[in-house]
């Protein structure tokens, strides 16, 4: 059976952290589809536009075995507003799907939405998200606990998406 995971993206989104997720899962051979909470373009955290391929209110969690969340400001702020993608993101937590976010996302939308349920966890190195993870902060590139994969930033965003393969068990033909 084909893996399908949902990325939700929003106008501020870090693209890096966006794009490299749904590349490396697509060759893996799973199907990743790009949802917006913006709008059909959005303009990533670098002035990149990216092409939604649904938007937020089509996103059915019965459909999908993970959701990717990248980081970037104000993308992670915008995510974490939407109703529709804190739903998604919190169904999947609860049904013990994969929930993979980065950067800011883990502190902003995760932590700042109650929804992070791992014992461990990382984020962008800033205090403020730190702060927001409080003990469950390890300082890690990426951290995976539980149904939860998280990580610091652009630099670990091919590591990230290696490590969302791993946990849904394919591997990208590379």
């Amino acid at each position: 059976m084909v893996k399908r995971v949902a990325l939700i993206i929003a106008d501020g989104s870090e693209e890096i952290e966006a794009i490299t997720p749904a590349d490396v899962i697509r060759r893996a051979g799973a199907e990743c589809v790009v949802f917006s909470v913006s709008g059909e373009y959005v303009r990533g955290s670098h002035g990149i536009v990216i092409k939604a391929d649904k938007l937020i209110n089509r996103l059915n969690m019965d459909e999908f075995d993970a959701v990717v969340i990248p980081g970037g400001m104000p993308g992670a702020v915008n995510i974490a507003g939407n109703s529709a993608a804190v739903k998604a993101i919190a169904r999947a937590a609860g049904e013990g799907k994969t929930v993979a976010a980065i950067c800011a996302s883990p502190a902003v939308v995760l932590a700042g939405n109650g929804l992070l349920k791992a014992e461990k966890a990382t984020c962008y190195p800033a205090p403020n998200f730190i702060s927001a993870l409080g003990e469950k902060y390890t300082g890690k590139d990426v951290e995976s606990c539980a149904n939860f994969i998280t990580a610091n930033g652009p630099r670990a965003a091919m590591a990230f998406s290696l490590e969302i393969c791993k946990k849904l068990g394919i591997t990208p033909g590379f």
